[in-house]
């Protein structure tokens, strides 16, 4: 059975309006909807109540990214609860209505995200005034029709989430062993010295030392921040071109309201000031994979370039790729060669620190390593349960399972792949020996991503191959229709 049958059946069943339905409301045509509120004899028909793809991933969005922010330093069960709740909403966004969600689901979601953020923070009255402010000011640009007032709310979200940052920052210093890796190895290789060759302490459990744990791509994006005093500022452009990047797409494939929408849900996402204030190096990468969907249709070899840098740090994100690769050729020869230039990239850090200890200090590091009881994930959750962690072969099972349900969805499209991929990289993570604040972000990217691919203006169409053409409906591959 196909991943989206039982799903869709359900779906539609509970909460789809009829085909002749084509919007809820005074102006719709055709029979009454059979949303589930007037199945539970509630009379309205706002249209906000219609389930779509997009609101189902601004739900998991604000879920996961409350669950994941407060406790990121360990497990807590109850934000672990929140964080399976809001998973299950990332994989049902892949079942959702096509139709483009409603400005009041985009503003409440900017909003408990502005919010999330600043408490995140801050937990004195004054400190709730910044996040009020930032939902106001992406409220704003949602909503409004005015461009002048669109940017000042930008200004404003953005002004708040920088003074969150600021607030917390210490410029040069943070007692966080994935900051002190990628600061003080950096500056081994400024001095010509062999950057992975010296252990550096870590704050990890039953792990005092370990040599430099990411790909040599990290340690080199992170030259220009330690050239001014702190790496972050390097993670800080990957930062403006991560939204700038998405922005870009979401106007390219949904149009301005869309782009809009999505800048205002990235200014106020509460994963980014934690990503950037403790230095986490999944942001390159996620970086790199929107730079690649933006660049590919005109700049394919700087575009995949771009993206061998990204898979050259961490391969954290790299599942989100797994569908595009499996379902058409010419992305999947693009990863392809993107994979070789990670590796010429990485050739010369392996030569120099010796083959066997490239490859034990940044790949088997990984796989030795025990659970974390630390985690927030179902394996810490089962620990605290039963006193013993879950079977070594949970994890991959499901991963396996998981992956081949969704690489046979229909139809395919770019949309598909990373609401699909963003459901198999959350359910993975909830069955990882570990799982912490920066997967789930990878998560909540993923989604974004989805959306700011989605189509809802003529003028674009996705072929079987992959590639933009301009045809105005988005075509639906897997069964030979056309969608939209």
């Amino acid at each position: 059975m196909k991943f989206e049958s039982l799903a869709g059946r359900v779906q539609r069943r509970l909460f789809e309006a009829p085909a002749a339905v084509a919007e809820i409301g005074p102006q719709a045509t055709g029979p009454l909807t059979r949303a589930w509120p007037r199945r539970l004899g509630l009379g309205f028909d706002w249209p906000w109540a219609r389930p779509t793809r997009e609101g189902y991933a601004l739900l998991a969005i604000v879920l996961i990214g409350f669950g994941a922010d407060f406790p990121f330093r360990g497990y807590q069960p109850y934000p672990l609860m929140v964080i399976a709740v809001g998973a299950c909403f990332a994989v049902l966004s892949a079942t959702g209505s096509r139709l483009q969600a409603h400005m009041l689901t985009w503003s409440l979601a900017a909003a408990l995200g502005a919010v999330t953020t600043g408490v995140a923070f801050g937990t004195r009255p004054i400190d709730f005034l910044g996040p009020i402010a930032a939902a106001i000011g992406a409220v704003l640009a949602i909503a409004s029709q005015r461009t002048v007032s669109r940017l000042l709310g930008c200004v404003v979200a953005g002004t708040v989430t920088v003074v969150v940052i600021v607030k917390s920052l210490t410029w040069g210093h943070l007692g966080l062993d994935v900051f002190n890796f990628s600061q003080r190895a950096s500056l081994r290789l400024l001095q010509g010295k062999d950057p992975y060759s010296v252990a550096y302490s870590t704050t990890t459990p039953h792990l005092p030392l370990a040599h430099y744990p990411y790909g040599p791509a990290a340690l080199l994006l992170s030259i220009p921040g330690r050239l001014v005093g702190d790496i972050r500022a390097s993670n800080l452009l990957a930062v403006v071109a991560l939204i700038a990047a998405v922005t870009i797409l979401a106007n390219r494939y949904g149009g301005r309201e869309q782009a809009w929408r999505c800048l205002a849900v990235c200014l106020t996402l509460p994963f980014l000031p934690r990503m950037l204030l403790l230095a986490w190096p999944e942001i390159y990468l996620m970086a790199a994979i929107a730079l690649w969907l933006v660049l590919r249709d005109q700049h394919r070899i700087s575009s995949v370039v771009i993206l061998g840098v990204g898979l050259a740090t961490v391969p954290t994100a790299v599942p989100l790729l797994a569908l595009p690769f499996l379902w058409w050729r010419p992305p999947r020869l693009e990863i392809l060669v993107a994979v070789v230039v990670a590796a010429a990239i990485s050739l010369p850090f392996a030569i120099w620190v010796g083959p066997a200890h490239f490859i034990d200090y940044t790949l088997w590091l990984q796989v030795h390593l025990q659970p974390r009881a630390d985690g927030l994930d179902l394996d810490a959750a089962f620990l605290r349960l039963t006193g013993s962690w879950l079977p070594i072969w949970v994890w991959p099972a499901v991963a396996a399972i998981t992956l081949a349900l969704v690489a046979k969805a229909r139809p395919h499209s770019w949309p598909s792949a990373f609401f699909l991929g963003s459901g198999f990289l959350v359910i993975a993570f909830l069955y990882a020996k570990w799982a912490f604040f920066n997967y789930y972000f990878l998560v909540a990217m993923g989604l974004i991503l989805a959306m700011a691919l989605e189509r809802h203006r003529e003028g674009h169409e996705v072929a079987a191959s992959g590639h933009p053409t301009e045809s105005g409906r988005e075509l639906l591959v897997a069964d030979g229709s056309a969608g939209r």
